[in-house]
């Protein structure tokens, strides 16, 4: 059966239906031998990831470095701060838990000019604000890196704040690179 969300107001008069229909179906008994409605299954598990802005955006944290400071081991901090929401929904007769986990390349590139040098993912670590979403480092080592378990029905919203420990005196340039945050659950 296909769970229908609506706004409070015309749950209202979804439910007063279903009374009157439950209603109707006593009164109507002797002919079916059993008749089940179930407005609110929440049974099957639902997930929900956001991370950053949403949609069909891809944030971008950038690290501006000072002359100065280049390969100082300064830490520089990102901006702006990534905010991840998770939401995992499952019936208290079958909780589930769900695993939160990273992909980062070895290293970001630099994009500008044909140049060798690259940045270590593991050179990028990022801070919790609020603890719910742990804090870490990017090991750059390859998929599925584990940062946190989530469990049914419960809801995780934190921010991120990245930050690149500046380790290394590097050529002027732009270095990328991409991360995929994937949440799943058995």
């Amino acid at each position: 059966m296909r769970t229908m969300y609506l706004p409070a107001p015309q749950q209202r008069t979804l439910r007063t239906l279903a009374v009157i229909l439950l209603l109707g179906c006593a009164l109507w008994s002797a002919v079916a031998e059993a008749i089940i409605i179930n407005l609110n299954n929440r049974a099957s598990t639902r997930l929900a990831i956001r991370v950053g802005g949403g949609g069909n955006n891809i944030s971008v944290v950038t690290f501006s470095v000072p002359a100065t400071q280049l390969g100082n081991t300064t830490d520089i901090t990102g901006t702006p701060d990534i905010r991840f929401r998770l939401q995992l929904r499952a019936s208290g007769a079958n909780p589930v838990t769900a695993s939160l986990s990273v992909d980062s390349p070895a290293s970001l590139d630099n994009t500008d000019i044909a140049s060798s040098d690259s940045i270590p993912f593991s050179d990028i670590r990022w801070v919790s604000r609020d603890g719910d979403i742990p804090s870490g480092t990017f090991t750059g080592t390859g998929p599925g890196q584990h940062i946190v378990d989530v469990q049914s029905s419960r809801r995780y919203v934190d921010f991120h704040t990245f930050i690149y420990e500046n380790t290394a005196a590097l050529e002027a340039g732009t270095y990328e690179g991409r991360v995929i945050y994937t949440f799943a659950a058995p």
